[in-house]
């Protein structure tokens, strides 16, 4: 439905098919319908007006990071106008994390910390993908800035780019650059080094975009999750 909304280019107050059109259409039954409908209702995209018919609430656009995370566990490809969004926030919400981590933290944060590095290595050691290790990291550093909003601001923020993620790790080349970064991290951290940590927050962050960007320009599809439980199998 969610391909059907962006196909057709709804937008706001836009009047969606009837439950039994959509049942028809997609050749499923009208309770999955209504299931579907009722998710998208819960993520404040559509509502229902009594003897008018299901209508859009709010354009895709406009949408909370809910609904875009749906899209990316769907396969749902972004435009790159939504994963330059994505850098541009994860930027702003990382800087500020990890300054307030250097200025917080823990000894049992930085205990944390060198021990996902210490997996991290062992993977990238072992020619491994870092793609769920990566997010963790990253995760526990935000999360030693006790701010537990900017933790989950930042969770959705990774769980879109997972479509990418795993294809930008498949390259040994970056694996070893971002595990060189991570540990960089940590000793700034631990040195409550604030301007030699946010640097590195933006350095690393863009990198990883313009690569992953590069990977768009040259039409070099993600990795679907289908494709990589095939594939782990």
């Amino acid at each position: 439905m969610l391909e059907f909304i962006r196909h057709h280019r709804l937008q706001k107050g836009d009047r969606l098919p009837s439950e039994r059109e959509l049942s028809d259409r997609f050749g499923v039954t009208r309770s999955s319908v209504r299931e579907a409908l009722a998710v998208l209702d819960a993520l404040r995209l559509t509502e229902r007006r009594p003897k008018s018919g299901i209508f859009l609430r709010n354009a895709l656009e406009d949408s909370g990071l809910d609904s875009l995370v749906i899209q990316a566990n769907l396969d749902l490809p972004f435009d790159e106008r939504t994963m330059r969004d994505v850098t541009e926030a994860r930027v702003i919400f990382e800087t500020h994390a990890v300054g307030l981590a250097c200025a917080r933290r823990t000894d049992a944060d930085l205990d944390r910390l060198r021990e996902l590095v210490a997996v991290y290595a062992s993977r990238v050691q072992a020619e491994l993908n870092v793609a769920d290790e990566d997010v963790e990291f990253h995760l526990a550093m935000a999360a030693a800035s006790r701010n537990a909003i900017i933790v989950r601001t930042l969770t959705p923020l990774f769980l879109m780019s997972f479509q990418w993620r795993r294809k930008y790790f498949s390259s040994s080349v970056i694996r070893r650059r971002s595990l060189a970064d991570h540990q960089e991290f940590v000793a700034a951290i631990a040195d409550r080094n604030v301007p030699r940590a946010t640097a590195l927050v933006q350095r690393h962050v863009h990198s990883a975009s313009d690569e992953v960007l590069a990977l768009v320009e040259r039409n070099v599809q993600p990795e679907s999750r289908n494709q990589q439980a095939a594939r782990e199998e």
